[in-house]
């Protein structure tokens, strides 16, 4: 294919996706409203954790399995009716990722739409209390940032629990809120505790929350250590906890630290755009919490960006239409059909156009996208 076949290509493209995106001047209030989300610097996955899952369920017990009958024998209730004791007709059978050993009950929940049951794992049954109260928490969708930061005051102190399943449900609560509501427990933070478990290999799957919270709970030793991790970083390393390092060195920094962050890493040519968006959802974070740095330093920052980097300018239009920034309006309007950007920058750029109130916006659009 000729370079001018590309071009035209991912302009085709370009103009099939931007007619699809669901986005419109006159919805634009719903599509950027800015509500308390998980912070995506940490969140672990789509996947429920265990507490949602017994706040989903209207039936949990802790059972085992009984020898000769092929069910299982109830030894607790955790959530809905049922008698200890109760011989229920179920097999146990491992779920994803669920920890079952034959010595210790096992935790059983049914769904309250699909009336499935499914093993969450086994547990210890001294644990019972505290999976009753996680069976009584909050739908997300109800949660105020009160109830987030109540949340993470929760399960904060559950963090690594002995308990294995405690200690995953402790995880994914705790990184799947909001960075607001983890600011606001940032006293019951533990540093040395958390300074040990980022070293720990087994613990490399949740080493970007406790980065993202020794941020906040350490102090001038930890700011230099983590300083030096992104000062000696590897191009080929990992970019699973990136993220998590760029945000925690501007909490332990501050505003000072975002001169380093844009030549070294934004203003970079060297850098790939996979490291470049890794360090933009640090600097989202803090824009969006707007505690650290304030928010003008960050939205600085962003259209030193879009000026340096036109055709990766896209990358952080989501977050100035959030918050009612349109400084950067001429700036997509002369790159929205430059054939260099990706065509997520570019469809990106055209969602802020369509939404921004300067009368040349929705035009470029409209040309951008036109068939030709």
């Amino acid at each position: 294919m000729t370079a001018l076949k590309r071009i035209e290509a991912a302009r085709q493209a370009l103009r099939r996706i931007a007619r699809r995106a669901i986005v419109a001047a006159g919805c634009a209030a719903a599509v950027f409203a800015s509500t308390a989300q998980a912070c995506p610097v940490c969140a672990p996955s789509n996947a429920l954790t265990p507490a949602q899952v017994l706040i989903n369920a209207d039936r949990a017990v802790l059972v085992r399995p009984e020898s000769g009958t092929g069910g299982v024998r109830v030894e607790s209730i955790i959530k809905g009716s049922g008698t200890p004791g109760e011989l229920l007709d179920l097999k146990v059978q491992r779920a994803d990722g669920a920890r079952v050993q034959a010595d210790r009950p096992i935790l059983m929940v049914r769904d309250e739409l699909s009336r499935n049951w499914s093993v969450l794992g086994d547990v210890d049954a001294s644990s019972a209390p505290l999976l009753r109260g996680f069976s009584q928490l909050k739908r997300s969708a109800e949660m105020s940032p009160a109830d987030w930061q109540e949340r993470v005051g929760r399960f904060v102190p559950l963090l690594e629990h002995p308990e294995p399943l405690v200690a995953e449900t402790a995880y994914g609560e705790v990184a799947r809120s909001p960075y607001a509501a983890m600011r606001a427990n940032r006293k019951a933070l533990d540093a040395t505790r958390l300074a040990r478990w980022t070293d720990a290999p087994e613990l490399a799957s949740r080493r970007p929350l406790y980065l993202l919270l020794l941020g906040l709970a350490g102090g001038p030793a930890d700011a230099q250590r983590i300083e030096q991790q992104l000062a000696t970083r590897a191009p080929t390393a990992d970019r699973s906890d990136l993220p998590a390092l760029v945000a925690a060195d501007i909490e332990l920094r501050g505003p000072s630290r975002l001169a380093a962050i844009e030549s070294q890493w934004l203003l970079n040519p060297n850098r790939s755009v996979a490291d470049i968006q890794s360090v933009l959802v640090a600097l989202s974070v803090h824009g969006t919490d707007a505690g650290t740095v304030p928010r003008e330093r960050i939205i600085e920052t962003y259209l030193r960006f879009i000026k340096a980097r036109p055709p990766l300018g896209g990358l952080v239009a989501q977050d100035l239409a959030s918050w009612q920034v349109w400084d950067a309006t001429p700036m997509y309007i002369a790159s929205i059909d430059n054939p260099q950007a990706p065509i997520a920058s570019r469809v990106a750029m055209a969602n802020y156009l369509r939404v921004s109130p300067h009368p040349q916006a929705r035009a470029a659009v409209e040309q951008a996208t036109r068939i030709r």
